[in-house]
């Protein structure tokens, strides 16, 4: 019988390239697994603006208990470990105490636990009033509170908006009235999912579905995934800061953009992470807030088991626009944990959740060369 050659090497290429497309989908699969990143990634090394904080001035704020704090209409929110006036509420710039209100216990108007003022949590203006829409971790519900008429009233004024939510989400956005952001560990504990909760269905748009691929190896710490979301609600887009990784993703609900914003050369890849010892790996990011023009977060890079003994590394505070470019860096002069920034006396208060020293900063003059930059560069906080 002859052997036709030319056939049975065409018979072989055919079968190496079926291996190698085997292959890189495997690989391709392996990444999206190990690389919580989005298609497009912006690398930044350096920033167009670089400040150093000055002047601190201590606020002589000394709550026992206190752990996080937002500004809000021109009040200070503060969070307790306290199970009796949970929240505490100070007037700016005074620091005047205007009440303390919300328990934790099994009644129907009651908390699971201490709720964050920053996180699961979403303030807005209706009408005259300020009001907190709150979701309990533990309850599954979501809290409709009005705090202009609780403070006026000195009576705690507050309603169930929903109490059939899932319980024990990761994150949580008020997106509107009838829409949640939501995301929950999944699959023996390797992944966090993240989806929109719309009267009852669920849905899962682009970037949620790369970002869900991410997956931790069993039995491995799932926090490598875990992150600190927000939603603004004028740029329609949702910002997730990682703890442990050094990049933040930053996506549209309509799928009209997403972006990785990298601190750095190269994206933290999960498998790498999971090779080190606890304490060997990096604590990257420790706060996230949005504002109409521009988000921030506050930068760490130290590793953990310097980061929960002595702390070398000040941190800083980090400014991007909507678009996700780099627009400033605040050089801190003490170590801090989280901020926010009082707009209208121009001045940013950070805190320290290991040494409970809270702190102001006149900015002023620094928020207006940022608006002068954003100005000639032609951004204004809009997409």
């Amino acid at each position: 019988m002859k052997i036709n050659g030319k056939y049975y090497f065409l018979k072989l290429l055919n079968a190496l390239l079926l291996l190698a497309m085997i292959f890189g989908c495997n690989k391709n699969a392996h990444d999206s697994q190990k690389m919580m990143t989005l298609d497009a990634v912006a690398y930044v090394v350096d920033f167009p603006k670089t400040f150093v904080l000055q002047n601190k001035e201590d606020t002589e704020i000394d709550i026992p208990g206190v752990w996080d704090f937002v500004i809000q209409d021109s009040m200070m929110i503060l969070s307790t470990r306290n199970s009796h006036g949970v929240w505490k509420f100070l007037s700016l710039p005074e620091h005047r105490e205007l009440g303390n209100f919300l328990t934790v216990g099994g009644g129907p108007l009651e908390l699971s636990s201490q709720p964050s003022v920053s996180d699961k949590v979403k303030f807005v203006k209706e009408g005259n009033h300020l009001q907190a829409y709150l979701y309990d971790f533990g309850y599954g519900k979501l809290f409709r509170i009005d705090i202009g008429k609780t403070i006026l009233d000195q009576d705690l004024s507050m309603k169930i908006i929903n109490d059939a939510l899932p319980k024990y989400l990761f994150d949580f956005l008020v997106i509107d009235s009838t829409s949640y952001f939501c995301k929950e560990i999944a699959n023996m504990e390797t992944q966090q999912m993240r989806y929109l909760l719309s009267k009852g269905e669920k849905s899962i748009i682009s970037p949620m579905q790369k970002l869900n691929a991410a997956t931790v190896t069993a039995n491995m710490d799932h926090n490598i995934l875990s992150t600190m979301t927000r939603w603004s609600d004028k740029h329609k887009k949702v910002v997730e800061m990682h703890f442990g990784l050094n990049f933040i993703n930053l996506y549209s609900l309509d799928n009209s953009s997403s972006k990785t914003i990298c601190v750095g050369k190269r994206p933290d890849n999960i498998a790498d992470i999971e090779s080190l010892a606890l304490e060997d790996r990096m604590f990257q990011f420790s706060d996230v807030r949005i504002y109409d023009d521009f988000f921030g977060v506050v930068y760490v890079h130290e590793q953990e088991s310097v980061y929960k003994n002595t702390r070398k590394n000040l941190p800083s505070i980090l400014l991007f626009d909507w678009n996700g470019n780099p627009i400033a860096e605040l050089n801190s002069d003490s170590f801090i944990t989280s901020f926010d920034i009082d707009f209208t006396q121009g001045e940013l208060y950070t805190f320290d959740v290991k040494s409970d020293e809270f702190a102001k900063y006149d900015i002023a003059d620094i928020l207006l060369e940022i608006r002068s930059h954003q100005f000639e560069q032609g951004i204004d906080g809009n997409d």
